[in-house]
This record gives structure tokens, sequence and C-alpha cells, in this order.
């Protein structure tokens, strides 16, 4: 892949979600890698750019995944121009819970700039992390799926 290439695809996708969505935070980093870590990243956004973090919501709680003991949301690769962005977030929710979900809104986009350490002269690839915000539509949960709720902490009220 044409490491150049990854920020026009970036910058692309940042505009479309400009496009759809009134406001969110955008936030941008570079981060240096070592040779091997670079070219695992170029290879990765030959399938894409994109990854999408999605907070399923439900009167039960937040949808997430649970993988070697750790919880996080949904998360995953979007592949742009098979789909939308949000039909991939979409897709991913499904694939990876068995439930369904409408995108309500776009909470934050992160930009990453991963330049090799080792050849300083080679062009940065970069990556965008959109985290979207959606509601439970349908669906059982797959196995590794549950809604996790946090309740709140005890408040005591002292008297002086």
């Amino acid at each position: 892949m044409e490491t150049g290439r990854s920020q026009e695809r970036v910058t692309s996708a940042l505009s479309t979600l400009n496009a759809v969505y009134d406001s969110f935070s955008v936030h941008q980093t570079s981060m240096s890698v070592d040779r091997d870590t670079y070219e695992h990243v170029a290879q990765h956004c030959e399938r894409g750019v994109i990854e999408a973090d999605v907070k399923v919501r439900h009167d039960k709680g937040v949808l997430v995944l649970e993988t070697d003991g750790v919880r996080r949301m949904p998360h995953g690769p979007i592949e742009a121009g098979n789909e939308s962005i949000e039909a991939g977030a979409r897709r991913l929710v499904k694939d990876l819970t068995g439930v369904t979900c409408d995108i309500i809104d776009l909470a934050s986009a992160n930009i990453v700039g991963i330049h090799d350490t080792s050849g300083p002269d080679r062009e940065p690839v970069y990556r965008l992390s959109a985290l979207f915000e959606a509601i439970y539509k349908t669906g059982e949960l797959d196995e590794c799926a549950t809604w996790h709720t946090t309740k709140p902490p005890l408040v005591t009220h002292c008297e002086r």
C-alpha cells in the first residue's frame, strides 16, 4: 500500500463524518514504532484505515464483550468503500454480539499518525478510530456479550 494514501483516506472519511454529524470531538496524535509494527499497521491499512467502537445502550445497560477476561465495547475495522462507516459499525455490532442497533451519534474521532523509527523518511501511516453512540434495536446476545451496568456509588451525608 502507498502509505501516503492512508492520510487521504482518513481525511475523506473524516469529511464524510463531518457531513453527517453536527458536532463531535476530533483528537490527533502521533506515535513512533519499530519497523515490524509499522509494517504490520501498513498491511492492516490495506484492508481499511477506519476502526469503530460502538457504545450500544439498552435499558439493561451498555453492551460489552468479554474476551480473555477483558471487557470492552464492540470494536473492529470498517471496510469503507464496501459500506458506509455507520453501516460498517452496525455490521460490526451484529457480527460480534448477535444484536442489531441504531447509530444515533458520533461521540469522537481519533486520528493516529504512525511513524517508523528505523526509517524517518518513510511516510507515516494514518488510522481513524470513531466512537459511535447507539441504541439496542433487536436480537439475542451471543455468549461472549453482556449488558454491563455500573451502579452509582453509595453517597452518605455527614452532619457536622
